[in-house]
């Protein structure tokens, strides 16, 4: 009897994770699954039998899939436990399933693996492969992420030309903050700096997870240095930055936290706005670009949405050759031109684990980027116009 095969999308959306589902559909055709569910909602919609048929997507719906930013099966957050996952596991029982194949991040990894268990000790034959996504660029095993490069490339952009806007407006606002997602990792504050122009780098700060600041009031006396020593400033803040001591700059109150246990704090950059202007008059704009740099399409990373398709396309051919409990990690051959090859890696080394910024990656400062980052990135990123604006002084 031909396989039966379901899909899911779970965690934070990017511009190309449909890409990589369209991928699993084209080729769970060629590679004969008779039937292929995708479950709504992630591991929620999953637990709740919300599944919808997907086997007939074909053509030109699929070639529009491909390029829809969002998840489109929809997401969630949900964290597998012994017992859920046996509940999975009933579920895709009545469903006939053979294989799952989970589209996300870390904490995605760690549900697959729960599950991988649970199958194990039931004795039931279930093929799991996972299909990596995060604009985070924080999974092990894996040179980058798909979702990274397009969130990167946005960031770069947006960065290059909010440098000559608060240039433009430094009588008015002498300190703008650009707060950026990531979580723990700098790879995205790290983006930002890819683009900008180098008539006016000296105006832009990056403050990285890796190097957090001593504490709220020193942060505050670097920016304030900062500011008077180049007249005006364009700093930016990670959306969960910490001081050395791991406190949370917006404070220990989370907005927020997730079954996986990640605490969602406050907004760092509104925290620290208002303790600039309160205690020394300075104005100060806040930018939180928030879930457009991972939705933004209209500036596609074509090399990003190719490798989350073909991503999508491998972890099919894997899960009927019954390689199990395995992500699709890439592995990078050469970076002029660019070349990748995809290679087999045990979800157990990924699941729950984060990849950081490597220290040499940032420049001496603790403040902008090295060079060997810019060699990391731009051959994902793609061409980007580092301008030389005019500006009258």
């Amino acid at each position: 009897m031909p396989p039966h095969l379901l899909v899911l999308q779970s965690g934070g959306p990017t511009a190309v994770i449909n890409a990589t589902l369209a991928g699993v559909l084209e080729a769970a055709r060629e590679q004969g699954f008779a039937r292929v569910l995708g479950a709504l909602q992630g591991f929620g919609g999953l637990l709740a039998e919300r599944l919808i048929d997907l086997t007939a997507l074909t053509g030109e719906r699929l070639e529009r899939l491909a390029r829809t930013p969002g998840a489109a099966l929809g997401t969630s957050r949900d964290r597998l436990d012994a017992r859920s996952a046996q509940q999975v596991l009933r579920i895709l029982d009545r469903q006939a399933i053979d294989a799952l194949i989970v589209i996300g991040g870390n904490d995605t990894a760690a549900n697959a693996q729960a599950l991988h268990v649970a199958a194990t000790e039931a004795n039931r034959p279930l093929v799991v492969v996972h299909a990596p996504k995060t604009i985070d660029n924080d999974l092990p095993e894996t040179d980058h992420t798909p979702g990274y490069p397009s969130a990167a490339r946005f960031l770069a952009l947006a960065t290059r030309d909010l440098l000559i806007d608060t240039w433009s407006v430094r009588n008015l606002y002498p300190v703008t903050l650009l707060e950026v997602q990531g979580r723990n990792a700098g790879w995205l504050t790290a983006a930002c700096a890819l683009a900008s122009p180098p008539t006016l780098l000296e105006h832009l700060l990056l403050f990285f997870p890796e190097r957090p600041p001593d504490s709220l009031d020193g942060l505050i006396a670097e920016l304030l240095e900062a500011q008077r020593a180049h007249g005006w400033l364009l700093a930016v803040i990670p959306e969960t930055l910490r001081d050395q001591l791991g406190q949370p700059i917006a404070g220990l109150e989370p907005r927020w936290t997730d079954p996986h246990g990640h605490a969602y704090p406050a907004s760092p950059g509104e925290r620290l706005a208002g303790v600039l202007t309160a205690r020394f008059g300075t104005r100060v704009r806040v930018i939180r670009p928030n879930a457009l740099a991972r939705s933004f399409a209209a500036a596609p990373c074509e090399l990003d949405r190719e490798e989350a398709r073909a991503i999508g396309r491998t972890a099919v051919t894997w899960a009927r050759m019954g390689r199990q409990a395995v992500m699709v990690a890439i592995r990078r051959l050469a970076d002029d031109p660019y070349r990748a090859e995809f290679r087999p890696v045990g979800i157990a080394a990924v699941a729950a684990q984060e990849r950081r910024l490597p220290e040499t990656w940032i420049d001496r400062d603790g403040r902008s980027i090295a060079a060997a980052f810019r060699q990391y990135a731009l051959p994902l990123v793609g061409p980007v116009d580092q301008v030389d604006p005019v500006l009258f002084e």
